[in-house]
């Protein structure tokens, strides 16, 4: 009897062992942010904080898991977003790092890979020039298919990453855990696109180019879901404690049934960005969106140009970004300035 114990209670120690030697590593992180905002503007957009009366505070709380453990294949890593916004926006990817042979994945809405990691290169203090505004953003390199429900992979090659990301399903696929049947009555489609992206030709210089394409399947004369192809090159460049930057971008037709007139986009923009000590940052960016309407409509750019700074304080950084934007979405008129302080901690 105890030698049948004994058995029991080693092989029982061996399968402990097993499980715990498969384990991974998990570890949270997070930030909270209190903001205050206020906005005004004129023409068909609808305002928000003081512009409109209503409070100009506010706050979130982020969080983020990552995990990591090792296959017989390489090393799985998993990470998720989420917030506390009214939205419960939430996002996550799994990727599987195979060494030389690069790395592939799965994408719920990070933007890991593709032409949307490179959509707004530009040096800042802050966010993009047109983060938080009610500009429209939609169409520029609309080929990226939407970063949610993609595969992706990518690797370095003669010291070019190479990030390419396909889409299965645009328009109609199901957004959460593909148990959801798709709407018929909704245009399908699917996106392929890349970027490429090089900081070895010279000390301070990365130059970077994308290339995307979504087709749709749709019914005959459907205008509202235009096949799109979608390019784009930017260069920054780094000398001492200043950074430069300038982007094109160009997208044919648009996939979204508020823009059925556009004909295509054409975007322009640039920055600087100087960190005045190892704490304090300032930036300057301005940004183009021409709309290439179709037929007889004339064609409408629509101009952003803020100036943000940022104040490192140990885990805490405030904030601060001053923005105009005029033309709004492509639409005469539509003009916004917004000014946002922001109180950001780390932990």
């Amino acid at each position: 009897m105890n030698k049948l114990t004994k058995i029991g209670a080693s092989a029982l120690a061996g399968s402990l062992v097993a499980t715990a030697a498969s384990a991974g590593s998990l570890s949270v992180g997070g930030t909270w942010e209190v903001t205050g905002e206020y906005v005004t503007g004129s023409g068909s957009t609808t305002y928000r904080a003081l512009s409109n009366g209503g409070n100009p505070f506010g706050s979130k709380g982020n969080l983020s898991f990552s995990g990591s453990g090792e296959t017989d294949w390489g090393t799985a890593s998993f990470f998720m977003f989420t917030t506390d916004a009214q939205s419960g926006v939430s996002s996550h990817s799994q990727t599987l790092d195979m060494g030389d042979m690069g790395t592939i994945g799965f994408d719920q809405g990070t933007g890991a890979f593709g032409l949307g990691t490179i959509d707004d290169k530009m040096p800042s203090a802050y966010e993009e020039v047109w983060n938080g505004t009610t500009a429209t953003t939609t169409d520029i390199l609309d080929g990226s298919g939407g970063s949610a429900g993609v595969f992706g992979y990518k690797n370095t090659f003669m010291d070019t990453l190479v990030n390419i990301e396909y889409a299965p399903s645009v328009g109609s696929g199901d957004a959460t855990d593909g148990g959801n049947s798709h709407v018929a009555s909704v245009a399908d489609g699917t996106s392929l696109n890349f970027a490429l992206t090089n900081s070895s030709l010279m000390d301070g210089l990365t130059v970077g180019v994308g290339y995307g394409e979504t087709s749709y399947d749709r019914a005959a004369g459907d205008v509202a879901n235009i096949d799109t192809e979608s390019t784009t090159g930017f260069f920054t460049y780094s000398v001492g404690a200043v950074t430069v930057g300038y982007q094109q971008s160009y997208t044919s037709g648009s996939a979204s049934t508020a823009n059925t007139t556009i004909g295509a986009n054409a975007v322009e923009m640039m920055g600087i960005a100087f960190n005045v000590n190892d704490a304090f940052s300032i930036s300057y960016q301005d940004y183009d969106n021409e709309y290439l309407k179709r037929g007889s409509q004339g064609d409408v750019t629509q101009n952003i140009d803020g100036i943000q700074a940022a104040y490192t304080m140990g885990g805490a950084t405030l904030r601060i970004s001053d923005v105009s934007v005029t033309n709004g979405g492509g639409t005469t008129g539509n003009s916004e300035d917004r000014t946002e302080v922001s109180l950001l901690m780390a932990f």
